[in-house]
């Protein structure tokens, strides 16, 4: 394939073969005519120099995009209406054995007779009570009841502790096992929380009409996935992964970057913030197929001209959103070399199809349109965490 960098300079030099031809014809005229074309000759050289150069596309000029989001799936927290209260202990025994205990005989209650009385007998006897005081009338045989019953009345709660303490105690283990299954997450076949990871593959790409580019394979993807559906974001992100491996000899950098969350909403707003980061990287986004539906802008219809090369460097992001900490563990790492790249777009290729562990993706690159050219200064200019491989 013919390299664009010769075809440059070729426009180059005709461009400026141009110039000096006009300018010798403008010699050959009058002096004033000679003077006058000599000064718009100068003035408008620029012009010719920019016109001899092919159009120069910016990074991201035309995009294309592929993906959907389905929300939880098969670890995500589940709502519960459970309540949880407190263990209630049940004073029954206590009162039970107690009133028992006392109207059994273990003790006899003195009695307390509060009597005012009016008037009385002025001799003296040992049963008569006083007016306005208190008597006790307590049994001989009492204090010997009462020291029996008190200890029968000690073992008797020491017993009814123990039991309630078991029983207190086995009934919170028992709540913290049910709150922990009903309101933390759990861990699914990638591991617990949610992780939101991205990777962008820049490959040169000697012909992008060749059926075996990656923009050609990219093209024919679009044409066929099903962005409606959970499983059919599943195998697209991991097909793209796949085509993405199948070029690893065209790969020329790559960057990963990755995050891990307990709170899903972080990590929707995460994945959210990385989404619009790389579609504001292109200027319009020429195919756009979304949760099944098609966003596509509106083409340019493109020029004929002499220069219309077919090499160019093309970028390709997967972003996604899934169930768990292994795919974190994997893109979170920095990229070194081709083998880094492959392990991360393997574990996206197995990870992708995992259950129903894929929560949203979505595949972008550029260029889309058949005309723009990329070149590695204008994908660095965009894509500066690319690291050369």
């Amino acid at each position: 394939v013919e390299s664009p960098i010769p075809t440059v300079g070729r426009n180059i030099k005709n461009a400026f073969a141009k110039f000096g031809s006009k300018l010798k014809h403008a010699l050959n005229v009058s002096q004033p005519a000679a003077s006058f074309f000599l000064s718009l000759s100068i003035f408008l050289l620029p012009f010719f120099l920019l016109s001899g150069f092919p159009e120069s596309a910016s990074a991201g000029q035309s995009g294309g995009r592929m993906g959907g989001s389905f929300g939880g799936g098969s670890s995500s927290r589940q709502s519960s209406s459970r309540s949880y209260g407190a263990p209630s202990r049940s004073s029954g025994g206590y009162s039970r054995g107690y009133s028992q205990g006392s109207s059994s005989g273990y003790y006899s209650r003195p009695n307390l007779i509060l009597s005012p009385r009016i008037g009385g007998s002025p001799f003296y006897s040992p049963y008569a009570r006083p007016s306005g005081v208190v008597a006790v009338n307590s049994n001989p045989f009492g204090r010997i009841f009462f020291i029996a019953g008190f200890f029968l009345f000690a073992s008797f709660v020491s017993n009814i502790g123990s039991n309630v303490n078991d029983s207190f105690s086995s009934t919170i283990g028992s709540n913290i096992r049910r709150f922990r299954a009903d309101w933390l997450p759990a861990a699914g076949v990638l591991g617990s929380g949610v992780s939101v990871a991205e990777i962008s593959v820049a490959l040169e790409v000697p012909d992008r009409d060749s059926p075996n580019s990656i923009l050609s394979a990219l093209d024919r993807l679009s044409s066929t996935a099903r962005t409606d559906s959970r499983v059919g974001i599943q195998n697209l992100t991991s097909q793209v992964a796949i085509e993405l491996l199948r070029r690893k000899v065209s790969i020329v950098a790559a960057s990963t970057h990755a995050s891990h969350y307990r709170d899903e909403n972080k990590a929707q707003r995460e994945y959210n913030n990385i989404s619009i980061q790389q579609r504001g990287k292109f200027q319009r986004e020429t195919l756009s197929k979304y949760e099944g539906v098609d966003y596509s802008d509106a083409r340019i219809e493109s020029t004929q001209s002499e220069y219309n090369p077919k090499a160019t460097v093309a970028v390709v992001t997967i972003v996604l959103m899934i169930d768990g900490d292994n795919t974190n563990k994997q893109l979170s790492s920095t990229v070194n070399s081709i083998r880094d790249v492959e392990d991360a777009l393997s574990c996206i290729a197995a990870d992708a199809k995992a259950d129903n562990c894929l929560r949203g993706a979505e595949i972008l690159w550029t260029p889309e349109e058949r005309d723009e050219t990329l070149t590695m200064r204008d994908v660095l200019a965009d894509y500066s965490s690319l690291r050369s491989i």
